[in-house]
């Protein structure tokens, strides 16, 4: 989900952190984690001998745009959310990095520079390795690397249901079918974000937002509550007509 704000985007905890859960062993940990569970025991072994454990407070930064990127992080409690900022100071939460996930593994391909900040969202620790052993670990194992790759095929196809949707559905229809992907067994929908971060999200202005939301609500689909935090989804069907339809036609070139 991306969201937007002039400060910090704050974004809904995803699953709580509880401190009294046994701690897990390096190995574990990184067999859990997608980036390294294709990886062999005997290699994972080894990483494990060689990362450290870590701790961050909320609002510290695992690293920055920019940064070098020679290490590689394992989540072992907490939230880290991936965070890019405009020249005008407006921050993009593009993603919220959950246990057992590698916060800016991206990076590690390629050896670029950092594309985003890393920033603990709460209390958080990691395993930290040297970025150096997990490029040659991976290099070394093309199953592992079938595995990073059918990971970053699914962000491409992610990335173009985006880019489809911006260009052949309305504002009523990515509405509709945001609300119905975000949607749990029951009518109603918590959002967790604010609706001027849900307006960045759907790429329209926050009054554009509100008067779909408004026309969807007189409509009979859907009932707006508690201030706009969460909505209760009145008619599936129509809503399910409104993300598949609502196409806009294209001017010829």
């Amino acid at each position: 989900m991306v969201t937007a704000s002039t400060h910090a985007t704050r974004v809904a905890r995803l699953s709580p952190v509880d401190p009294f859960i046994p701690e897990e062993s390096p190995l574990s940990l990184l067999a859990a984690c997608p980036l390294f569970a294709a990886l062999p025991e005997r290699v994972l072994g080894q990483l494990a001998g060689i990362a450290r454990r870590q701790n961050y407070e909320a609002e510290q930064a695992l690293f920055r745009v920019g940064d070098a990127s020679d290490t590689a992080f394992v989540l072992c409690s907490g939230h880290v959310e991936a965070r890019i900022r405009s020249n005008d100071g407006r921050e993009l939460v593009m993603h919220v990095a959950v246990p057992p996930e590698a916060p800016g593994y991206l990076d590690l391909i390629d050896a670029a520079p950092r594309s985003a900040d890393a920033v603990a969202q709460d209390d958080v620790e990691v395993l930290t390795l040297p970025a150096r052993a997990v490029r040659r670990a991976l290099s070394e194992h093309p199953s592992a690397l079938m595995e990073l790759s059918t990971g970053l095929a699914g962000i491409i196809r992610k990335l173009d249901e985006l880019m489809r949707d911006q260009v052949f559905l309305d504002l009523p229809g990515r509405l509709a079918k945001l609300l119905l992907a975000r949607s749990v067994p029951g009518p109603r929908v918590e959002l967790g974000i604010t609706q001027g971060e849900l307006a960045v999200h759907l790429g329209v202005a926050r009054q554009s937002l509100n008067r779909a939301l408004g026309d969807l609500q007189q409509r009979g689909l859907i009932r707006v509550e508690d201030s706009g935090a969460t909505v209760c989804l009145l008619d599936r069907m129509a809503l399910r007509r409104l993300a598949v339809g609502g196409r806009r036609s294209l001017s010829p070139m």
